[in-house]
């Protein structure tokens, strides 16, 4: 897997962990996560992630997703369900692939994709690894 390195907040490592802000917070703090503290005193934390193909604005909704609680996964492990921007309909997501409108016709590089690409790498299992 080739992989940039992305910085993200501790509220969008909870979310991505199903956790809550306070606990990823104590992760950072125990050294559980990559992170540092920025000079104003907030948890940054680096990540790895398969995010290469994606523009920056593709990344920066993915990690809004992702923040706002927007995509979960499910109980099949590796898809997730990613709601729509106007909260009316949910999609399944997997790395590979993604039931949106850009999705279905084929675009390579929509944002739910890039959230599990950024939730992916921010997974327990990879953590502990």
């Amino acid at each position: 897997m080739s992989g940039a390195t992305i910085q993200v907040t501790t509220r969008e490592a909870a979310a991505a962990h199903g956790v809550s802000l306070r606990t990823a917070q104590r992760w950072a703090a125990q050294g559980k996560l990559n992170a540092v503290k920025d000079t104003s005193g907030r948890w940054i934390i680096t990540l790895t992630a398969d995010v290469t193909d994606f523009k920056p604005a593709a990344i920066d909704k993915a990690r809004e997703l992702i923040e706002q609680g927007g995509i979960l996964p499910t109980r099949r492990p590796g898809i997730y369900t990613a709601v729509s921007s106007d909260g009316t309909t949910t999609y399944l997501v997997h790395r590979s692939a993604c039931s949106c409108p850009a999705g279905a016709r084929g675009r390579f590089r929509c944002y739910h994709r890039a959230a599990v690409a950024i939730l992916q790498a921010a997974s327990p299992a990879r953590r502990a690894a």
